[in-house]
This record gives structure tokens, sequence and C-alpha cells, in this order.
């Protein structure tokens, strides 16, 4: 594990690939043999935040959630978070995906997920499908400044930050390769406060039984 510091405000949990096998279930779900080289069969505009979750690619990704990959990624939720939180929690029932074309970005602006009136207590975990760096990856606001650095992760990495309070979002990427992920979120129960609060992208409420759910 690679812990955050002054100047990299974002941690790096390990996990095994053969037992997450998460690229090959995308992939699948995708109907692609290589997530990195995934393209659109017609063009995308520069993707605003009212329309980064609107590609065909994602359309495809949550008609097919249900099922291995679900199962896969409740294992997950259940052993590997569970392992690093050590304690009860209630966790993202679908969590998000992401696709960062070349030329675009995946994520509309860049935010705190606080200005979307998530609830305090939110732990986010940013889970890259493919080799994510430079202009492709997810940019993190260092604390006490007003800068962001790329934080660069491959399949079988978790970049843990505090999504809620840090700026973070995505530069228009350059790299010439998709960079696929998707991303969710945790709240210990001693945090946990029903909100009436909605998913910008969702409409659900952060509430255990819609936006959240408990193992």
């Amino acid at each position: 594990m690679t812990r955050a510091g002054p100047t990299v405000p974002w941690t790096i949990i390990a996990y095994d690939l053969n037992e997450y096998p998460f690229p090959a279930l995308v992939a699948r779900i995708l109907r692609t043999s290589e997530l990195a080289g995934l393209r659109p069969s017609e063009d995308v505009p520069l993707l605003s935040r009212q329309m980064d979750q609107s590609t065909a690619f994602h359309r495809m990704f949550y008609e097919n959630f249900d099922g291995e990959l679900r199962a896969v990624y409740e294992a997950f939720i259940a052993e590997v978070i569970a392992d690093e939180l050590g304690e009860p929690f209630c966790f993202q029932a679908v969590p998000t995906f992401r696709v960062h074309l070349p030329g675009n970005v995946a994520v509309g602006e860049f935010h705190r997920d606080a200005d979307y009136h998530h609830p305090p207590g939110e732990l986010n975990y940013w889970l890259p499908l493919t080799p994510a760096w430079d202009s492709n990856t997810v940019w993190i606001e260092v604390p006490g400044t007003e800068r962001q650095l790329p934080a660069a992760a491959m399949p079988g990495q978790v970049v843990h930050f505090d999504a809620l309070n840090l700026r973070h979002g995505n530069v228009q990427n350059q790299t010439g390769v998709t960079r696929v992920s998707f991303d969710f979120r945790c709240i210990p129960l001693r945090l946990y406060a029903e909100s009436e609060g909605r998913s910008v992208n969702t409409g659900r409420r952060f509430a255990i039984g819609e936006y959240y759910k408990h193992l």
C-alpha cells in the first residue's frame, strides 16, 4: 500500500486481478478485447457534467452490471474494502462508470463531491481498469494549494482519496489511449445519516436502500 502524504493526497491499495477480474468482466460487457483501445462508433462531443454519463458504453455497463460483475464487486467490497476500513460501513450499490476517450474528458467539470450534496463522512475509491497516467487519469487537489496532481495507477490498484473535500477532475486526454474506470463511495455506519440529497447522475437519495447498500 502507498500512503497519502503532504504532496500526494491519495492512497493506493493493491488487489488481486485473478480474484477480482474487473477489466476482463467489463471488457466482456463492452464487447471489446482491449479496453485501452475502446473507441465509439460515432463522434462524441466534449463531454459536459450533464452528458458525461450518456455514452453507449455507459448504457452497456449499467444495463449489464447485475450478474457476475455485481457479484465480484460485492465480494471485493466485503473483502478488500472491509479489510481496509476495519469497521461496519455502507457502500455505493452501483459504482459510477467512466470512459476517458482520447481528446475528451471522463468527468464534465472539476469539482468536490460536496458540491453535489454528497454527505459528510463519505470515502471515495477510484478503480482504473486500464493504465491511467498523465492526461488520461484523475487529477486531485493537493490540500492547502490550488493545484492538482495526476494520480497514476494501474489495473489491480485502487486510488483512495477525499473526493468529498478535494477538488478533482480530468483534463483532455492527450495520451491517445482510452482510460476506463469506475469509482464508488463508502460511509462508516458510525458517520452515516440518512439524507434527502440525491445523486446528480442517478437521482437516488443518499440513503441505504437507494444510493447505498449495507452487506
